[in-house]
């Protein structure tokens, strides 16, 4: 018989309108969102077979023995890495118990935008334009930051994405919307996976996002296999990482890498800091082989005050923000409810996370 997941606890922000709705699935809902002074008891706890939380998961001052009942715990993450770590979810017992669902998918409504808008924005040097123009107060399309450019030519500012080709390192939600947008500059897509083949993308997908059948590639690539890997960067004139942190990306991304893409290249992380070293990135921008990077992960995160990164010409920098959107929480309660109904008709969740892997 499925489990009737009558209890939920919600422990992230959520509207009173989403709120409301939510009730609506649930025998009982209790809010305790971040800001909330009480805590969950260990006689809710107890009583609970759901949880809603941000990234973290439960919260640390529950065990797994306060939750006898808990059998579903839906994140508002697409990484589980730190989820996994809470004393409720660490055990292998409670692994067994509880199923952990991430939010992948959700952010496809946020975070490709934001590496459209940051890969143009690194194209035609729009953050040294506005930045200057700003504090110099003085007319000119000469940017200072960049190899003067010949003379009588229009300046030194843009280049065009047509005909250019963005390899995808990792091809998940987020990529695959990402590269649906990225067809209409006339981008050539190529990805690259642990595997090197082309999968159907059995996730949260939010209607018109997406490449559910994976499609849009042109080529698919493995990061097992060093040949094929280095020929899919060799071709990557715009390099997208959207990869989780696990023991085989930590570090994933070394100097050779670098060194493999095309002259040129601009690099965009927003999957995780630890993909490569800060002082491995600088090099490659310091040696002109790349010419631009928008990170919206660092290395380490987060970034110390008056860390190099931060006013190096070629980079821009965001605090982890780019899956921020208005309506987050709400979005991933749509999740929630999905997930949930799956589970009392006896089917399987969306996005369970496999512990071992950490996504």
């Amino acid at each position: 018989m499925s489990p009737l997941l009558s209890n939920l606890i919600i422990t992230c922000p959520l509207s009173p309108e989403k709120l409301a709705q939510v009730k609506t699935h649930f025998k009982s809902v209790h809010h305790f969102p971040p800001n909330s002074k009480d805590k969950v008891s260990k006689e809710l706890a107890g009583k609970a077979d759901v949880f809603y939380s941000n990234y973290l998961g439960i919260p640390d001052y529950l065990e797994f023995e306060d939750l006898p009942n808990l059998k579903l715990v839906q994140l508002t993450s697409a990484g589980a890495n730190i989820a996994l770590k809470s004393p409720a979810l660490k055990s292998e017992q409670a692994r067994k118990q509880i199923t952990i669902s991430s939010a992948s998918g959700i952010h496809s409504l946020s975070i490709p935008q934001w590496i459209l808008s940051q890969t143009v924005s690194l194209y035609m040097h729009l953050y040294l334009q506005t930045f200057n123009l700003r504090t110099d107060q003085k007319w000119t399309r000469e940017i200072k930051q960049l190899p003067k450019p010949p003379p009588g030519d229009f300046g030194n500012s843009g280049r065009t994405l047509y005909g250019k080709t963005a390899g995808l390192l990792g091809y998940g939600h987020i990529a695959r919307e990402t590269a649906r947008l990225l067809k209409a500059f006339n981008v050539n897509v190529i990805a690259a996976n642990s595997t090197g083949e082309k999968r159907k993308d059995e996730g949260y997908i939010i209607p018109g996002t997406g490449d559910e059948e994976g499609i849009i590639p042109s080529a698919y690539y493995s990061t097992n296999d060093p040949e094929s890997f280095k020929t899919f960067l060799s071709k990557s004139d715009i390099l997208i990482a959207s990869l989780p942190s696990t023991p085989q990306t930590i570090n994933l991304l070394k100097d050779e890498h670098f060194e493999a893409l095309p002259k040129d290249a601009i690099v965009i992380n927003v999957g995780r800091g630890d993909l490569f070293k800060s002082e491995t990135l600088i090099k490659a921008l310091d040696s002109g082989h790349v010419s631009g990077a928008a990170l919206d992960v660092t290395d380490p995160e987060p970034l110390p005050d008056n860390h190099p990164l931060f006013t190096h010409p070629l980079v821009t920098i965001t605090p982890h923000t780019s899956s921020n959107v208005k309506g987050y929480f709400e979005v991933g309660a749509d999740l929630l409810l999905e997930n949930v109904k799956r589970i009392r008709e006896g089917g399987k969740p969306i996005n369970k996370v496999d512990p071992e892997k950490g996504y």
